[in-house]
């Protein structure tokens, strides 16, 4: 239980991460992070992925992790998620894909700044 106003520990975020992306981004992105290039990249290694969440003023960077989960990307298959998934599921599988597939960003991204950035 929990929404968008609680304070999510790392194993809470990771926990629920891994079953947003399981459940959403795995098809193309690949359960392990390799993704099927060049149409669905890997998520292991990725610039977007290991680069900054966002700018010193808390507001999303251009073709950021968040922004690209957030917003999709124009003319290339990733759909934005904004609308289909919830503050939670969004900090959760940034979260999770920042932490995972030999990502070791050690950051997260809390529900709220979701909430935040909409």
């Amino acid at each position: 239980a929990g929404g968008a106003d609680k304070t999510w520990s790392r194993d809470e975020l990771m926990a629920k991460g891994k079953e947003v992306y399981e459940k959403t981004c795995a098809a193309c992105h690949q359960p392990e992070g390799q993704g099927l290039p060049p149409a669905f990249p890997a998520l292991a290694g990725s610039k977007i992925v290991t680069g900054p969440l966002l700018d010193m003023n808390g507001k999303i960077i251009k073709d950021s992790h968040v922004d690209r989960v957030m917003n999709g990307k124009a003319g290339t298959a990733m759909q934005a998620f904004s609308t289909s998934l919830s503050d939670v599921e969004l900090a959760a599988v940034i979260t999770y894909e920042r932490n995972s597939f030999g990502n070791q960003k050690g950051d997260m991204i809390q529900p709220a700044q979701i909430k935040s950035l909409r």
